[in-house]
């Protein structure tokens, strides 16, 4: 009986410490009058291995004959990220008559975090040190920060 009760709790130490806390969190919001963003971040405990945005410029009111949706367009391609030049990521533009849709999505099981730094896609929160993970608290923490609002689901 001793050793069957040692077994059991060998068995439920391992099951303890072995399994990691897969979640899903959303976060919302507008970052300015013309965009709105929608971030979904799969994790596992802390350390976020899929990022996905869709972030949504409406310029309905910019929009004229001097300035057509293919000038906003160009604009908006123009301050963002090559996202398709990065390891790991991928992004894919829409235009929808007067609404511009950008989707990003970054795994970072697969992406070169030396690579997504320099493109200022990643920052660290200081010293040298090489970056292994990106963190889910620091990510919800940057996300709220820019005016979201962050629900695990």
């Amino acid at each position: 009986m001793k050793k069957l009760f040692f077994v059991f709790l060998f068995a439920t130490m391992i099951t303890g410490c072995g399994g990691s806390e897969k979640t899903t969190t959303v976060c919302k919001g507008d970052i300015d009058e013309l965009t709105t963003n929608t971030t979904t971040i799969e994790s596992s405990d802390d350390q976020v291995e899929i990022m996905r945005a869709e972030v949504v410029y409406d310029v309905t009111g910019y929009v004229t004959d001097t300035f057509p949706i293919e000038y906003w367009e160009s604009q908006l391609k123009s301050i963002n990220v090559d996202y398709d030049s990065l390891d790991g990521v991928t992004a894919k533009w829409d235009v929808d008559d007067t609404i511009i849709t950008l989707n990003v999505e970054i795994d970072y099981t697969k992406a070169d975090f030396d690579q997504l730094a320099d493109a200022g896609v990643i920052t660290t929160s200081g010293g040298e040190d090489e970056i292994t993970y990106i963190s889910l608290e620091q990510t919800i923490k940057e996300q709220e920060n820019a005016g979201l609002t962050c629900k695990e689901q």
